[in-house]
């Protein structure tokens, strides 16, 4: 017996998007009805977001970019990563065989799951890597609220 496969007008595009996404090395597209992550700048850095317990954690690799050259800013449902991996300028263009480390400005704004509390939020930079540890509201699952029906 043959077992029936629904449908999905896009998955063959998904296969186009997904190697896309392996050519630059980000997600280029996304599929339908994932949540939107704004990008800009000259390169895009990954970031991992996962939910603990009690907390939102964001981790961000960001090689060559001095802790100083990082700003971060929480918005309503929104966290906002930018800054810039400085070029080394002591060797020529000319020179270079080949030169695949990123460098230039960057932005990620990536929206957060669930509502966090402002306050009480942790950000670590370590070895390139980028950890923000964003303490989730109170009674917020998921930003669903059940609604009784009369």
């Amino acid at each position: 017996m043959t077992e029936l496969i629904p449908w999905e007008p896009f998955r063959e595009l998904w296969g186009i998007r997904d190697a896309f996404n392996r050519l630059f090395g980000h997600p280029f597209f996304r599929r339908f009805g994932e949540p939107m992550q704004w990008q800009r700048g000259d390169w895009f850095p990954p970031v991992d977001v996962y939910e603990r317990k009690d907390a939102i954690v964001v981790k961000a690799e960001l090689p060559g970019v001095e802790k100083k050259d990082i700003k971060i800013s929480l918005g309503e449902k929104t966290l906002t990563i930018r800054g810039e991996a400085k070029k080394e300028r002591e060797v020529r263009k000319e020179d270079f065989f080949t030169r695949e480390r990123v460098s230039g400005e960057f932005l990620r704004t990536i929206p957060l799951p669930v509502t966090v509390k402002k306050e009480g939020v942790k950000a670590n930079y370590k070895d390139g890597v980028l950890e923000i540890i964003l303490p989730k509201m109170e009674g917020d699952k998921h930003g669903e609220t059940e609604i009784k029906i009369e």
